[in-house]
């Protein structure tokens, strides 16, 4: 019985604890700073959300680019180089020239 209290006390926690971000992603958390994520592969990038205009802007050993928020809650650039997706967790992924190159990505 006590171990069954337990698990469902575990349960009840992450539920609240996935509420109080709202599925939200850590640099949509903290707008305006740079939030570095690490990725498979030892591979890493920093994005800062800019909550005022629904943009990101991403910093990565290939260049930096601005972002803007698309219909599938993408972030893309004009030029069609980067597409972003902020997840919470470790899903966030960032593809460049349509190669995923940063994949399975967590804030660090």
């Amino acid at each position: 019985m006590k171990v069954f209290q337990f698990a469902l006390a575990a349960i009840a926690a992450s539920l609240l604890a996935g509420c109080a971000t709202g599925g939200k992603s850590s640099a949509e958390i903290s707008p305006g700073k740079f939030v570095n994520y690490a990725c498979e592969g030892g591979k890493s990038f920093s994005v800062r959300y800019d909550a005022e205009n629904d943009s990101a802007r991403i910093r990565t050993h290939e260049g930096s680019a601005e972002l803007s928020k698309s219909g599938r809650g993408l972030y893309r650039d004009d030029e069609g180089k980067w597409i972003l997706s902020l997840e919470d967790g470790k899903n966030t992924e960032l593809v460049y020239m349509s190669n995923a190159k940063y994949k399975k990505c967590s804030a660090s």
